[in-house]
């Protein structure tokens, strides 16, 4: 054979070659530039939330400091959302009920609900079987502080005048506190450990909402309600406070004096946070808390929070989780010294 037909032969299989790289490296480039296609098609896919309302549930009655506080912020929210955030009243146990609905339900994001202290302390006095461990934080809403109200012409002034009644008659005064294991039954345990005294407790099971009511209409002699809760009756003339259970005074009621002044160092809050099934994805989570958080920012609910004497937060879900656990610790201590601990 001449040089020259085995050079063309060569040339022509060098051709084939080059050819056969060609379509194999545009096979490669254009099979994965599918498949980074179908991976963003189904990133975008997970995300895709919510395509329909989102149900809150509030385990507590209308009216209450949870309910009040969980509708101005949800209808804020609902803004950012891009879907309507649908507040129900699901109460019974000081919470019990709502955090076994939540617990069980969907981990998709399309129940979520709040809590209170409650979450910690109902483990630790045998009500619930679980803590906040069966749930994913989104948000830490808001505190609000403690406080003790009476009706407007009742015949105590200060905090003390009551404590000196009950001194001088155990159990004849009469206070509308939540049902056990709720904060402001702790706010009413923790001044009669420090004072000395017994009330008459008469207990709420939707929690504080009713107490202000029942003193204005003078069912009850006293109730234990924050602030955000006993606002308008307060406002109307109704009721008056005796002390609120802050570090400091309340700025948007700065007439009301805190226990410590009055000689009782009790501080206590109700910390809310915004809470979803545990296996709730990270990614339906990091929604709800966007939208929360700028519904949180928003002026009306900074305004709400202003005028209530509540301290709006927008805590992100890992920090409300640390604030849960130290939560967890500060309640087991409550707990256990007032006798109430179920190992």
């Amino acid at each position: 054979m001449s040089i020259s037909k085995r050079t063309k032969r060569v040339g022509s299989f060098a051709n084939y070659a080059l050819i056969a790289i060609f379509i194999l490296v545009t096979s490669m480039v254009f099979g994965a530039g599918q498949e980074e296609a179908q991976g963003m098609q189904e990133d975008t896919a997970a995300i895709e939330f919510p395509t329909r309302p989102v149900q809150y549930v509030v385990g507590w009655s209308a009216g209450g400091g949870s309910d009040i506080v969980s509708r101005v912020l949800c209808a804020e929210a609902e803004k950012f959302l891009g879907q309507p955030i649908t507040v129900v009243n699901h109460s019974g146990g000081s919470g019990a009920r709502s955090y076994t609905e939540i617990a069980n339900a969907p981990a998709d994001g399309y129940v979520i609900g709040n809590t209170t202290g409650t979450i910690s302390t109902h483990v630790f006095m045998g009500n619930l079987d679980f803590g906040h461990e069966a749930f994913v934080p989104v948000m830490t809403i808001n505190s609000d502080p403690g406080a003790i109200w009476v009706k407007t012409d009742a015949p105590w002034e200060t905090l003390q005048d009551l404590i000196d009644d009950l001194k001088a008659n155990p159990e004849s005064i009469t206070i509308a506190s939540s049902n056990p294991g709720s904060i402001t039954r702790f706010g009413t345990l923790l001044l009669e450990k420090a004072a000395g005294v017994k009330f008459k407790i008469a207990s709420q099971a939707g929690g504080e909402s009713a107490g202000p009511g029942l003193v204005a209409g003078g069912h009850v002699d006293a109730c234990q309600a924050a602030p955000v809760t006993a606002k308008s009756l307060y406002e109307a003339g109704e009721i008056r406070p005796l002390g609120v259970m802050d570090t400091e005074r309340v700025a948007a009621f700065p007439e009301i004096p805190t226990y410590k002044e009055q000689g009782y160092d009790i501080t206590i809050y109700n910390m809310r946070q915004i809470i979803a099934p545990k296996d709730t994805p990270d990614e339906v989570v990091d929604i709800l808390y966007q939208a929360f958080k700028k519904a949180a920012n928003s002026d009306k609910y900074q305004n709400f929070m202003k005028d209530s004497g509540s301290t709006p937060l927008d805590w992100d879900p890992e920090k409300s989780r640390e604030f849960l656990i130290e939560q967890d610790k500060q309640f087991k201590q409550y707990i256990t010294d007032a006798g109430l601990l179920v190992e």
